[in-house]
This record gives structure tokens, sequence and C-alpha cells, in this order.
């Protein structure tokens, strides 16, 4: 068992303290500093093909839904027989049928935070694929360290300071025991109070036991790992942030130079919000407040007893435009809730609701939505039963509420993070492949809604441009299919291992290869709702990528890379369609280096582009 001294709770009093004014040099310097310490995971992800599945003894189509759980440990403990686990409490059935079952490795009773399990099972009980990141030490006995050497507060203070986190008070602060952990007090500059727990953390083969200690300042949610032998190291690092009647613009319109404002009468999904967007399941307003979206505490809501929100709006006067938008921002956000529930990304999904109506998942985590901040854009990505912040900015005097390509990019970090891994688990990205496939997957869906009926594979998209003011916005290359114009490939990553706008734009890219792929056999699909056909397919490639974006997230291993995200999506149409898809799905992978023949190794620039597609296409 894991051993460790008496910890001591400081009693001083709370000093009256404020956050030190940022800048940006500040931040960046900051901000590099987490760069150079993500926490890299790597998972292997099995998938099974037609004829090679692993056959179970429990069939789910014979037995009680509950059986797929059953069916789930068996596979964990035939791969993993000497690791102790926990079942993660996010299991689920999705609409394409397939069971996700999540678990989390657990040695002495401690979660070893980046190791995880998870299996999809199909109807019949088979086994369509699984993710594994377990670790093969098991117990203490096997590691070098068992003895934690400082307290929770001497980490947070470690984390503070090797971090340069704008937190100021530390000295004084105070430590609060919790069910889960310790609590820290009497801070300032954290939009929460930290906490602070043990974890043990796979790093270079090795399990080291760290203090989790996580900090929620404006720019960035952080979960910093401290050595808890000796204070002195952060073993990794995970920001859980993403920088970056209503008279509106509809969706399909994502920014002014789109199209105009429009009066939008009742524009709610009845499937996916029954109770419409002013009612969380205990009460109805007449405010812009409901089950999907609520507004940070600080905003002054406008009031309209018979719901008609119609407020002016100015691109030059920012003061008289503040009705105009948030009535935008919530129209918004509402409307792409209500367009994911059609394609699969509901309660039990881990989707964003105060009240669940007993539909499964843990409810009580509306997006809460604040504007006209001094960031462009961000969100916390948070776990299920939590409420994502995301937060909008302003840029030479233009309102970042009103370019939909930024806060859909937000929105659909926190979609992600709830779909890879399971809703209860929220750090499923990790490295610099995780933060392309974040950031593409968060650039690839604001494009598909942005498609217009008359655009053609040439057409260039990018993020931000309206909200910037510059024609690539907040990216280096365009969307597109024109290899002259942007003619990134896999093997880019390597070049990118400092970062980049580019690591979101090869994603984007070899998905949006995929897209028009599937619109010369699909056409494009309106954008206006979702329409399924009798087999729950959805019309059109815009929304049909995007369901096969949702249910390969589902699919996927935790902490995934790029060529695993490539199998995923392939599976997730298999399982949808029968496969109808695999040919045009594999030439746009392939065409960008994502092809059969493509290579992950090891080493961080290590990936070799692939061109190859299977036999038959």
């Amino acid at each position: 068992m894991v051993s460790f001294s008496a910890l001591l709770i400081c009693l001083a009093a709370v000093a009256s303290a404020y956050p030190p004014t940022l800048t940006s040099t500040s931040v960046a310097k900051r901000q590099a500093l987490i760069n150079s310490h993500k926490l890299e995971t790597h998972s292997k992800y099995i998938t099974y093909i037609e004829g090679q599945r692993v056959k179970s003894i429990l069939k789910r189509a014979e037995t009680p839904d509950i059986d797929y759980v059953q069916i789930a440990t068996l596979k964990l403990r035939e791969m993993a027989p000497d690791a102790t686990f926990r079942l993660i409490d996010d299991h689920y059935i999705g609409t394409n049928g397939v069971a996700h079952v999540n678990f989390q490795q657990v040695v002495d009773g401690i979660d070893v935070e980046n190791a995880n399990f998870n299996v999809n099972i199909l109807k019949s009980g088979d086994i369509l694929s699984h993710g594994d990141s377990f670790t093969p030490v098991t117990q203490s006995s096997e590691l070098e360290t068992k003895d934690v050497q400082i307290q929770p507060l001497a980490a947070f203070r470690a984390a503070v300071r090797l971090l340069q986190l704008p937190i100021t008070g530390a000295a004084n602060a105070r430590i609060e025991t919790t069910s889960s952990g310790y609590k820290v007090q009497g801070v300032e500059g954290t939009l929460e109070e930290p906490t602070v727990k043990l974890a043990y953390v796979h790093k270079a083969s090795q399990l080291v036991l760290a203090w989790r200690v996580e900090v929620d300042i404006e720019s960035n949610l952080l979960v910093t790992y401290v050595d808890a032998t000796t204070g002195a190291a952060v073993i990794g690092v995970v920001d859980y942030t993403s920088a970056a009647t209503y008279e509106a613009h509809p969706l399909g319109i994502l920014n002014p130079n789109e199209g105009s404002r429009q009066v939008l009468v009742d524009p709610h999904d009845i499937s996916a919000s029954p109770l419409g967007w002013h009612n969380d399941g205990s009460q109805s307003y007449t405010t812009l407040r409901g089950n999907n979206v609520i507004f940070d505490p600080k905003h002054s809501l406008p009031s309209s007893a018979s719901l008609v929100f119609s407020y002016p709006y100015s691109s030059s006067d920012l003061t008289t435009s503040l009705n105009a938008s948030l009535a935008q921002g919530f129209y918004t956000l509402n409307r792409f809730h209500d367009i994911l529930y059609a394609l699969g990304f509901n309660e039990a999904a881990g989707n964003f609701q105060t009240s669940n109506n007993g539909k499964g998942g843990r409810g009580n985590d509306p997006i809460r939505l604040e504007i006209r901040t001094n960031t462009p854009g961000t969100i916390t990505k948070t776990s299920d039963g939590i409420s994502p912040h995301l937060r909008m900015g302003v840029s030479a005097g233009r309102d970042g509420i009103f370019d939909a390509t930024i806060l859909l990019h937000e929105y659909m970090h926190a979609v992600s993070t709830r779909l890879i891994g399971g809703g209860a688990t929220a750090g499923c990205f990790s490295g610099n492949d995780g933060l392309s496939l974040d950031e593409g997957y968060s650039d690839a869906v604001p494009t598909l809604l942005r498609v217009k009926m008359t655009d053609t594979r040439e057409t260039r998209y990018t993020i931000g441009e309206w909200f910037t003011g510059t024609p690539l916005g907040l990216r280096s290359h365009y969307i597109t299919t024109n290899q002259q114009t942007s003619p990134l490939t896999f093997a880019t990553l390597n070049t990118l291992t400092g970062g980049g706008f580019d690591l979101a734009t090869v994603w984007a890219i070899a998905l949006h290869e995929v897209f028009w792929n599937l619109a010369d056999v699909h056409g494009i699909g309106e954008v206006g709702s979702v329409s399924l056909d009798a087999n729950g397919v959805p019309r059109g490639a815009r929304y049909l990528l995007l369901k096969l974006v949702l249910d390969s997230e589902a699919l996927m291993p935790c902490r995934p890379h790029h060529l695993q995200a490539r199998d995923a999506l392939v599976q997730a149409d298999q399982v949808l369609t029968g496969g109808a898809n695999r040919c045009a799905i594999w030439k746009g992978f392939a065409k960008r280096g994502f092809g059969t023949n493509a290579v992950r190794g090891s080493g961080i620039s290590s990936r070799v582009n692939g061109f190859a597609v299977p036999q038959g296409c």
C-alpha cells in the first residue's frame, strides 16, 4: 500500500490579493511551459473485421442489454489478466446499436490516470474493437518509489511555481479534505477552488506516483502531475481548454459576410429539445436560458414574455448590439445541440443538458456561455455532469459570437472530449497527436456546416476570417482539396513538433477530402436539418460525415493517433452502412498520406506517408 506522512493543514488567515496583470508575453511564456510538459501517451487500437470478430459467451441479442458490460469485462480480463481496474460509469448503447464500455486501471486503489481500456460491442455480442493503454505494472511492490514525501498543498504551490501560473495567495492558502482528495482555499486567480489528489501516471514505461493538481484559470483548465516524492518536477500537464422567435444568422451562415440575419420562429427540434429551449425541466424562462445553454452570471439577459428575441445589430457599434450578440450565441449553440442530438450525441452519450429527462447520462451540465471576454475563443473540456465554460471574445471591434466558425469550433472540442474514452473521462487527447486530432475535428465540423450547395472541391475555407479580418483567419493554410493551395499531408506533422496551426489543418483537410468523395455519391445535403433514411443513415454527405465522426470518436481508444482515428471512421461506416462508403473514405484519406501503408512509428517525428488504398478500391 502507498503510505505518506501526516498532511499539515495551514491555518494562516487568507491574505487579500489580486492576480497579476497578464501580458501577451507572460501568457505566451506560460503556454510554452505547459506545452513543454505535455503528457504523451500511446494507445493500442484493435479492430476485428467481418469473419474475425472475437466471439463472446454472451449474446446481447439474447440477453438483457446490461450483459454488454460483462462481455467487455471478459475481454479486458483476457487481454490484461493481472490488471486491477474499475468500471467507469458512462457505458451506453449508441444510436448505431454499438455498446461502448470504458475501464480505468487502478493500482493499490489509486487511478493510473493515463491508463484506459475501452470495448465496443455489436448487437450480436461480438466485439467490434477495443482500445488499450494499460500499463503492465499492477501493484506498488513493482514500483521503485512508494512513499509520498510532500504534502498536497506543497504540490499545489509547486505547480503554481513551476508553470508560472497567475495565482496569488498560495503562501497563505489552506487545505480542506474532501471525499476524493483535497481542496485548496484562499487563493486568487482561479475560477474554481483548485483540487489535489494522489494519482499514478504512466510515463516512459514507468509508473510514477504523483499529486494531481487541477486549477481553472481564465486562459487554461490545467491538470498538472507533480512528483509526489520530491515536488521538484512536473511529470506531465494536460490542458483541458482549447484556444480560441430569434433574430440571428441561421445555421449555415457562419459569419456576417455569408448572409443576413433572419427572424427564426420555433427553430428547435422537438425530438432533441422536447422542453423547447427555454425550460430546464424544473422551470420555464422568459429570458435566454434553458436546458442546453445558460449564460455566465455576469451577463444581464434580455427578457420577453412572448419569447421574441429580436434586437438591432451593428458591426460597428458593440454597445447597442449586446442583446443581439446574446441572442445569436443562444440560437447557434441550441441549434447545434439539436443537430448533434439527431446524429446520436444524446444524453447517454454525454451531451450538455441540465435535465436529461431520464434518458441516461449525468445531466446538470448545460453549456455556460460568456461573451466579449479577452480571449478569441476557449472552452473548458469537462467530463459528463460538469458544464463546459465557453468564452468568446472581441477582435478589432468585431464580436466573436457572430463568427460561428470559432463558436462551433470550441463547442466541438467539448463534444470530442465527451465521446472519446466515454463521458466520464476528459483527458483522452494527449501530445501533438491528440492536439492535432482535437483541433482538426473542431475545424472540420464548422467547415461541413458552411459548405454551400454551389461550392466545389476548389472552394477554400478557414476558421475565423471574419473575426480577424484577414483572409486566412486563425490558420496558416486553407481547408481545400486543392493540393497546390494546401499541400499538407500526414508526414507534415513530423515538422510540427513545436505546435502550429497546421496541426489542425492536416486532419481537417483529410476529413474534407473524405467529405467531397461522399458528396460525389450522396450530394452535399441540406444544412437546415438532419434527414435520415429508413436505416438511420443521414441523407447527404454533410451530415453523413458528421454522423461518422461522432460514431468513430465513440469507438476509438483513449489517446488515439491519426491512423487509429482513420480506422475508427472506416469502422463506423461499416457499422452504419455496411461499408457502402469504404472506398470513398479510404481514397480521401490516402490522398493526404493516410493510406493503408501509412506508418506511425514510436518517435515524435516518425510518420511516413502512405497513398495506397485497400484492394478493390
